[in-house]
């Protein structure tokens, strides 16, 4: 009988001391990371291109070179809503997409894809006391005095209609021309 009793205290003594002598596993938590590939418009892999990512325009922004895949990987990042604009020469992702609308989640890579294209500006100013409706086949917006419009387009020409706003259907065309890395100006009314 003192052989079970020595036993069974024994193993009891093993269950209640086995818990506090097995390691404490804790789980380290990483931080996100952003995976960004960058090609042209003809699907081929963007090397060597400055991928500027930021949080907001107050932000100091951190700085990639593209590898010869067209990737740059950002490495433990904070979980916020990042952007990127990537370029090379007058090659921008302007045109195409530049965040993920979302924050970043810790333990995790997010994935991001982006098409260079050649692209330059266009800005619109209205030096007229009227509002215009200006369009071509991207965009259908009112330019109002004192509120400029800046787009980035791809290069070309571009035939554009200006219209006050007062006066409907009573417009003009011009052709503007988008050259690379360069801003295109129309002043209203012209």
């Amino acid at each position: 009988m003192k052989t079970y009793s020595a036993t069974l205290i024994i193993l009891i003594l093993i269950i209640f001391l086995l818990p506090k002598c097995t390691k404490q596993i804790t789980q380290e938590i990483e931080m996100p990371s952003l995976f960004i590939t960058l090609k042209n418009d003809f699907g081929k892999s963007v090397r060597g291109a400055t991928v500027r990512l930021y949080k907001n325009n107050i932000d100091s922004s951190l700085i990639k070179i593209s590898d010869s895949t067209g990737v740059v990987i950002f490495v433990d990042l904070d979980v916020a809503t990042y952007h990127w604009i990537a370029e090379k020469g007058c090659l921008t992702n302007r045109i195409s997409q530049t965040t993920l609308n979302r924050n970043l989640i810790p333990n995790v890579i997010l994935y991001g894809y982006s098409v260079m294209t050649e692209t330059g500006a266009l800005k619109i100013i209205n030096n007229s006391p009227e509002a215009y409706k200006v369009s071509d086949s991207l965009f259908n917006i009112i330019v109002k005095k004192d509120t400029p419009f800046i787009a980035f387009r791809r290069t070309r020409s571009y035939l554009i209609r200006s219209e006050k706003v007062s006066s409907p259907g009573i417009g003009k065309d011009t052709l503007i021309k988008i050259r690379c890395g360069d801003t295109s100006i129309l002043r209203l009314p012209y």
